[in-house]
């Protein structure tokens, strides 16, 4: 109880000083008149641009804490999941700083109806370079609603392999599994193939192709086969393995082990130990796993 209305306490103190500075600075007219005076002192528009600098730095905190006080309370009662709360939060904070700054042009004295004309002109210039940035920005605010991949996610895009570190606004991290960092436009992401290998669980297949002799027994290399995934927790048994013979190759016949396993990120270290278990029971009951072979004949000079 006392750790809860400690942090309590330590969240809430700061709002609480600069509020009550505020309403000290509004009550007390000499205090009032002396900043007035101070800001007169200065040219029209400095004054007016540190005006707005001020207004938008309180605007812009004060929606903040709003935001952040206020939506957890509305997400409780909407019962909305993690995703969607992330997208909601991350597009209101981009919605306060562009009301905070609107607010900060009006009082430098832009006229607000003058806008039209800027997003005219802004239009024009979308045509010749900014569209980029503009396609990139509004496929960020569609990541954010769809969540085709979350942070954590296993995700391959355009030739990519890695897990997801951050969504941004413009650009999505993505870190390789040789610890490298690959930033990748989202307008890119929205317009490639995307494949999300953990977007509704972890379970994942793993797939072993194998050959034999053609003098095996098949359906015993079948059950062999089958047999070296029990005792692994790792592996999954609904569904069930499995396993087909696929081909007739050159040196021998080709078939192919099917499994499912808790967890993809894991796949790798299961298909080796299944590959070294193979080749143990394929041992010891006499199955030869054979390879291509190439016979040389010398002829000799008369």
């Amino acid at each position: 109880m006392l750790k809860k209305l400690y942090m309590l306490t330590r969240h809430f103190t700061l709002p609480i000083i600069v509020f009550l500075f505020l309403i000290y600075c509004f009550l007390d007219k000499s205090l009032w008149s002396d900043f007035n005076g101070y800001l007169t002192s200065f040219k029209a528009p400095i004054r007016k641009g540190v005006l707005a600098l001020m207004i938008f730095l309180a605007m812009s905190y004060i929606l903040r804490k709003i935001l952040a006080v206020g939506l957890p309370h509305i997400f409780r009662r909407l019962h909305l999941n993690q995703s969607t709360e992330s997208s909601v939060t991350a597009v209101l904070g981009y919605v306060s700083v562009l009301i905070a700054f609107l607010i900060a042009l009006s009082v430098m004295g832009v006229n607000l109806k003058s806008l039209g004309v800027l997003i005219s002109a802004l239009s024009i210039g979308l045509g010749f370079g900014l569209q980029h940035i503009v396609n990139n920005f509004i496929s960020g605010i569609l990541i954010l609603f769809e969540r085709p991949f979350r942070i954590g996610d296993w995700i391959v895009i355009n030739g990519h392999e890695g897990i997801v570190r951050k969504i941004n606004i413009r650009s999505t991290e993505l870190e390789t599994f040789d610890k490298a960092q690959i930033i990748i436009p989202n307008a890119d992401i929205i317009s490639g193939a995307l494949t999300n290998c953990t977007l509704h669980d972890s379970m994942g297949r793993l797939v072993i192709n194998v050959g034999v002799g053609y003098d095996s027994d098949l359906e015993k290399v079948l059950r062999l086969a089958v047999e070296t995934t029990q005792n692994d927790d790792r592996i999954l048994t609904d569904p069930p393995a499995s396993a087909i013979v696929i081909s007739f190759d050159d040196s021998s016949i080709g078939i192919q082990l099917r499994c499912y396993v808790g967890n993809i990120s894991q796949r790798a270290l299961v298909k080796s130990d299944l590959i070294i278990r193979i080749q143990k029971s394929f041992n010891q009951n006499g199955i030869e796993i054979p390879f291509p072979q190439r016979v040389v004949t010398m002829q000799a000079k008369e």
